[in-house]
């Protein structure tokens, strides 16, 4: 069984198909809460973030034109949310989750890749907010330059000066951490 192309879903959905914006809500909601924890690093405030972005993406469904795709268009939205969060708290992280160990991996090797994976996050952390979110959309959510730009309602040359100076400070952070014997 085919599943409904996203545009087919916002279709139904603002003609009053509640059923049509939960496919949507469960389609995109990970990939929704994953960006949004990786720019906040806090669990609790990427739930809190991602719910507000649906609600808000469902009040102003109807006012959706297609113009971006639904992904681009939700994104942006949790861009937004995202943005004036960051600029009204200190940004802190959560404690980190532990999680059984495979025993296929050797603890030191286990050990070396939390180092590594906590130098990343810092030197991300130590990005401005967006550069980090086009990184973020680039890397992780392996979107377009164009996407990346429909997502943060930015010119594609501005997303590609975003992308630039963000590679170049991660590379100067992270040569710190490799000085230090960290990565």
């Amino acid at each position: 069984m085919n599943q409904p192309e996203d545009a087919e879903l916002v279709r139904q959905a603002q003609a009053g198909d509640l059923s049509a914006f939960d496919q949507l809500v469960l389609r995109h909601q990970a990939a929704v809460y994953r960006y949004l924890y990786r720019m906040t690093r806090n669990s609790g405030d990427a739930e809190e973030l991602t719910q507000q972005a649906f609600v808000r993406a469902w009040q102003g469904l109807a006012r959706f034109r297609g113009q971006a795709s639904f992904r681009t268009w939700l994104f942006r939205i949790a861009t937004n949310l995202c943005f004036n969060h960051l600029t009204r708290r200190r940004p802190f992280c959560d404690l980190p989750e532990t999680l059984a160990a495979d025993p296929a991996v050797e603890p030191d090797q286990l050990f070396r890749r939390k180092v590594q994976q906590t130098a990343i996050e810092a030197a991300l952390a130590r990005l401005p907010a967006d550069q980090r979110s086009a990184l973020i959309f680039s890397v992780y959510d392996q979107m377009s330059y164009a996407e990346v730009a429909d997502a943060m309602g930015r010119s594609l040359a501005s997303v590609n000066a975003l992308l630039y100076r963000a590679r170049m400070a991660l590379r100067r952070h992270l040569a710190e951490a490799r000085r230090k014997g960290l990565v």
